[in-house]
């Protein structure tokens, strides 16, 4: 081990020493090399090292996480909730068709009022800043919706509303959504 070593280390001065040659006669201007020698690391002192490498890691993955989850909790859903814009719809049912709830978001009012806009393609739904999932359990005339803020993965909202079907959810299930941002935002809800 202590030959290989040593012959690695000639062989790297002997290189140093023919580019030190080479370049005076190549050029006229004189240049001094320093070589400093090393010897090579035990194994003893590579583990420590990538021991001290994996804690080093460990650490700045936990602050990482620390600053995410303090991040997380600073945003509260409400406010999460009240700056959405961008909104994609899904279903978990086949009772109900996205459509339905898309159709009924756009009469309201209060959804143009606040300039949101729905995102239909499934391949930009990263784009949207919040999701909305209906479904609805088997034998039953429950529909429910879900509101997810995208990013975080938090829920924003949840409820439900009774209907016969899908055509008749649709308009109380935007009645209630609205109704949620309207909290969220701060603004009086009316009832009709």
């Amino acid at each position: 081990m202590k030959t290989k070593s040593m012959a690695r280390w000639i062989l790297i001065l002997a290189t140093a020493i023919f580019a030190i040659g080479h370049d005076t006669y190549a050029q006229t201007i004189e240049r001094k090399v320093t070589v400093t020698v090393r010897p090579a690391q035990t194994v003893e002192e590579r583990v420590a090292d990538e021991v001290k490498e994996k804690e080093l890691r460990k650490v700045a993955e936990e602050k990482s996480a620390e600053k995410e989850s303090a991040k997380i909790a600073e945003t509260s859903p409400k406010k999460m909730l009240g700056r959405a814009r961008l909104v994609y719809v899904e279903s978990g049912t086949s009772f109900f068709e996205p459509i339905q709830l898309q159709n009924a978001l756009r009469k309201r009012v209060e959804f143009d009022a606040w300039e949101m806009a729905i995102i239909d393609s499934g391949d930009k739904r990263n784009v949207a800043d919040v999701f909305i999932e209906i479904d609805r359990p088997l034998f039953t005339y429950t529909f429910t919706y879900k509101i997810t803020h995208r990013g975080t993965g938090i829920i924003l909202a949840t409820g439900k509303v009774t209907a016969f079907d899908g055509n008749d959810a649709a308009p109380k299930l935007a009645k209630r959504i609205v109704e949620e941002i309207k909290k969220a935002r701060g603004e009086a809800t009316t009832t009709k």
